[in-house]
């Protein structure tokens, strides 16, 4: 009887151990998704800061200089006002003139990223030759009156791929915050029509009669501008 029993007991101990609960399934483990990154805005790829501190705006990109509009922005300010590059690049050209025309004086140009250049003319002083690689805010010149100035500024133009555009677009600060009336005032009236950017138009009797060409087409073009905004603010 006894061994019967342990028999029963020793099947009934094995029938236990194959028959078990199924064992819980672990918890998914919270793993968040990666993350894509998102493209960066346009504003944020080129934020200029100012290529000075201190000084006035005294003209703004197309306000009205005569008989043209004006292709860069005009800062007044005293003589050997430290200038300092708008953003990252380096710098291609710093000189007398850029590109055969004189009229900007001592002038330097950076090639930043995007096809974008910045230009500071009239400068007294130039601290960066071609090729140097500067930072925003880096020291590349002394503000003057070299070239054809009236009295010492800094003139600043912008270039994306060659054509002149607004610096203004890229800047971080509120220019019209700090502008002369005078300068309000004309880019208020200014002209659309902004003179092309300077090339080498080449030497002998060809290069003059196409750089006579391309002054009178400019002049032209000016001249019907002027006309079209004249009677835009007469209506």
């Amino acid at each position: 009887m006894p061994k019967i029993t342990n028999i029963l007991l020793m099947a009934m101990l094995a029938a236990a151990n194959i028959v078990q609960p199924a064992a819980a399934m672990p918890e998914p483990l919270d793993i968040p998704l990666p993350q894509v990154e998102k493209e960066p805005k346009e504003s944020l790829l080129q934020q200029w800061r100012l290529p000075l501190e201190g000084g006035r705006v005294s003209s703004f990109f197309g306000a009205a200089r005569g008989r043209r509009a004006h292709g860069g922005i005009d800062f007044s300010v005293p003589h050997n006002t430290p200038v300092m590059a708008t953003n990252d690049g380096t710098v291609v050209a710093s000189g007398m003139g850029y590109l055969g025309d004189r009229k900007y004086g001592n002038v330097v140009v950076i090639e930043h990223e995007g096809g974008l250049r910045s230009l500071y003319a009239h400068l007294n002083k130039r601290n960066v030759s071609v090729g140097d690689t500067v930072a925003a805010g880096e020291l590349i010149g002394l503000s003057g009156a070299t070239g054809h100035a009236t009295g010492p500024h800094l003139h600043l133009e912008a270039y994306q791929d060659g054509t002149r555009i607004d610096p203004n677009r890229f800047m971080l600060a509120n220019l019209e915050d700090n502008a002369l009336p005078s300068a309000m005032n004309a880019k208020r009236t200014g002209v659309e029509e902004v003179p092309p950017a300077p090339h080498k138009a080449g030497k002998g009797k060809k290069g003059k009669a196409a750089r006579d060409a391309g002054e009178k087409t400019s002049k032209k073009k000016t001249q019907v501008a002027q006309k079209s905004s004249n009677s835009r603010r007469h209506a």
